[in-house]
């Protein structure tokens, strides 16, 4: 396991020094502070000046010159599909089903190379490295929980318990299982399925009211069930909302909350939710980055992209709010309150610690870059940190370059784990010699997927995308017939955007972005 360089291997205590944005209900920013951590709990903030508790009397401090913050936590994303890269929206679409269901570009350039990649079977570790790819870019960006990943297999379906924490496997009974769907719900679904879901003691994430025209709408309206009765409680988690009008934000303040994600909106729509409205109807909003194809790499960049659209209307957010986003504000909606979203005795240690102390800690953070990162750490163990600050081990670690700098990253696991023995530079590796190779892919996929329709091969290890329409892809897939000939080589989307050094122009490219994002970014 992977430790601060100063440590004793042994320890179990840990002390970090820094400015503190403890995002607390007063918003306490500490100019100097220390958190102590035992294992994975924090058990004091303690100011400067202030002692540490006994126990800590020997305990090594770990001076990081940084502003530490909690981990951040991306409420709204696709993980899946994040080794893709972004696509080019040829025109601007009124609802989704529009581009799942009519683009042929979003079948050749997204949906075709997921299959192929994300359910190969004649190379079992290409859905090993989607996995080990995406989760990776998610803590590059800081994220220590987001929603996560789905696999299928022989031995049936289930959720993917890994580095970050996953909202829907979150391999931790302190924190509640979020249950939730991608697609929408029938109008006669909404009673039978969703309304039950919405008694259970859990949230639930539902995909509402996405894209701008009134069959976008017609699915908020749809969750009046019966006259009167709407499917709306304080469980719903809804995101999107692009179409919902200001009265509609009002019937929303039943919610648990919004998860706003506006680069994907404005990418695919050329417009995005009515934040204002929202807010000020008593709205919980959170933030999310949707996924690789429309939407930024992690949160650190859609902060900027929901700072940049707040300048836009007035600045109704302050920085702090915009901050609460990826912090309290989705673990309240997650019902995780209690146990990570601030530095707090007794919460978990999730900590993510940026390079330096001056300014506003909240715009700190907001400007931030993955090349600011100085550690991150889940559970009080560092997944990521600079190689000055942590002991790096060759066999349980591997070295990583972001923005010129490296970076140990842990990726051990106790028992192994479906991922066990493959490096993020394995995985990247070979996806992006797949990506590559995508027709000869194709050629190779869909004589084997006959095969496993047939029984006469075993369904490997698969992750399934939130886009799937089928249970059984792995028979969609035969049934389909992907067409090699309309598929291209694609190169593997970078994990970070400080390494992409084209990735702004490519955004500005997209035709649907609005002129004052285009020209502010």
């Amino acid at each position: 396991m992977g430790n601060f360089k100063t440590m004793a291997a042994a320890a179990t205590r840990l002390v970090l020094r820094g400015r503190i944005a403890t995002l607390d209900g007063a918003a306490t920013v500490h100019p100097s502070a220390s958190v102590c951590i035992l294992d994975d709990v924090i058990e004091a903030v303690a100011p400067a000046g202030q002692a540490l508790p006994a126990a800590y009397a020997q305990a090594t401090v770990i001076d990081t010159g940084g502003t530490i913050f909690p981990g951040l936590i991306d409420l709204h994303n696709h993980l899946s599909y994040n080794f893709l890269p972004l696509w080019s929206a040829p025109r601007r679409f009124a609802n989704r089903n529009i581009w799942r269901e009519h683009e042929p570009s979003y079948k050749y350039e997204v949906a075709w190379p997921y299959e192929l990649i994300a359910k190969n079977v004649r190379d079992p570790d290409l859905p090993r490295s989607v996995a080990r790819y995406v989760e990776c870019r998610a803590l590059f960006g800081g994220v220590t929980s987001t929603q996560g990943l789905s696999f299928s297999s022989t031995g049936g379906a289930g959720n993917f318990t890994g580095l970050v924490r996953n909202v829907e496997a979150p391999g931790d009974p302190a924190f509640p299982a979020a249950d939730g769907r991608t697609m929408d719900f029938a109008a006669p679904e909404i009673a039978k399925t969703l309304v039950p879901a919405l008694q259970q003691p859990r949230p639930f994430i539902y995909h509402l009211s996405e894209g701008t025209d009134g069959d976008a709408r017609q699915r908020f309206l749809d969750l009046e069930y019966q006259p009167g009765q709407w499917a709306i409680n304080k469980r719903l988690i809804a995101i999107h909302g692009v179409a919902l009008s200001s009265a509609d934000q009002g019937r929303m303040a039943a919610a648990r909350g919004l998860v706003w994600s506006p680069l994907s909106n404005f990418l695919l729509y050329g417009q995005t939710a009515e934040v204002i409205a929202a807010r000020d109807q008593g709205v919980s909003i959170a933030l999310g980055c949707d996924w690789a194809p429309s939407g930024s790499k992690n949160p650190l960049g859609e902060l900027k992209i929901a700072s940049l659209v707040n300048n836009h209307l007035g600045r109704p957010f302050n920085a702090e709010q915009l901050v609460r986003m990826v912090t309290t504000t989705p673990a309240k909606l997650l019902g995780w309150e209690q146990q990570v979203g601030s530095i707090e005795a007794g919460k978990k240690a999730d900590l993510l610690v940026l390079t330096g102390a001056g300014g506003d800690a909240y715009d700190q953070l907001i400007g931030a870059s993955e090349r600011d990162i100085l550690a991150v750490l889940i559970g009080g163990r560092p997944r990521l940190g600079r190689v000055s600050l942590l002991r790096v081990d060759p066999a349980r670690q591997e070295i990583v370059r972001i923005g010129g700098e490296d970076y140990a990253l842990d990726l051990t696991e106790a028992g192994g784990g479906p991922l066990a023995g493959l490096s993020f530079d394995t995985a990247q590796a070979k996806l992006r010699d797949a990506l590559a190779h995508l027709p000869e892919l194709a050629r190779q996929t869909v004589a084997n997927h006959a095969l496993i329709a047939e029984g006469a091969l075993a369904k490997p290890l698969a992750i399934i995308g939130e886009y799937d329409d089928a249970k059984d892809r792995f028979g969609l897939l035969a049934a389909e017939q992907i067409d090699p000939t309309k598929l291209r080589p694609m190169a593997l989307e970078r994990a970070t955007e400080i390494d992409d050094t084209d990735y702004r122009a490519r955004l500005r490219r997209n035709i649907n972005l609005p002129d004052f994002l285009r020209a502010a970014l």
